[in-house]
């Protein structure tokens, strides 16, 4: 009864009473979206392969025989490829090689594939691909195809690349055999050329 004793009358007289103001409200923080992080690279490089079945005495065999193991031409890769995932672990996504014989009759693959690859800091990125040659010419077929290969950087973006490579591929029917498989190991190394895209 006191207090209103004395408030009461200097709220007769027109005071105000100051109330504490409310805490002022804090902006909503709204953070950037991030992109994914891409990764594209490009590769030129040299291979030969070993064939571990000549069924048609192909040339450059390496024994006593024309059924013996031999060599492919020589041939230029020509390769793309575009990656998504982590920027300092593991990305996936798909790659297009071209190959093209530098010697003998013309002969010239493709091979669309699933590339995964993994960045080991600060100068190597390894990778693995699973793809499906098709040959274009001189006859069209069908394969399957295994690479493993890696790139060391030598500055950013600019690296030596090299890849191990198994592949299958059927052939026609010969004197001694109704069907006929080629499987060949390829060895091949040149210049890659990469840029990425960080989210």
């Amino acid at each position: 009864m006191a207090l209103l004793a004395i408030v009461g009358p200097a709220l007769a007289d027109g005071a105000q009473i100051a109330l504490p103001s409310p805490p002022p409200e804090e902006p909503e923080l709204r953070l950037p979206r991030a992109g994914p992080h891409l990764q594209l690279l490009g590769a030129v490089s040299l291979g030969r392969g070993l064939r571990l079945n000549n069924p048609y005495r192909l040339a450059t065999p390496l024994g006593d025989d024309a059924e013996s193991l031999s060599l492919t031409a020589t041939y230029l890769d020509l390769s793309a490829s575009v990656s998504t995932g982590s920027p300092s672990g593991l990305a996936y996504g798909g790659a297009m090689h071209l190959s093209v014989a530098m010697d003998g009759i013309p002969q010239s693959v493709a091979s669309p594939s699933f590339l995964c690859s993994l960045r080991l800091p600060p100068y190597f990125l390894v990778m693995g691909r699973l793809g499906l040659p098709i040959v274009l010419e001189p006859d069209a077929n069908l394969g399957y195809e295994l690479g493993v290969g890696a790139i060391y950087w030598l500055r950013a973006g600019v690296g030596l690349t090299t890849e191990v490579i198994g592949s299958l591929f059927y052939g026609a029917a010969t004197q001694e055999r109704a069907a006929t498989t080629i499987p060949i190991v390829s060895v091949q190394a040149g210049l890659a050329i990469g840029y990425e895209v960080l989210p």
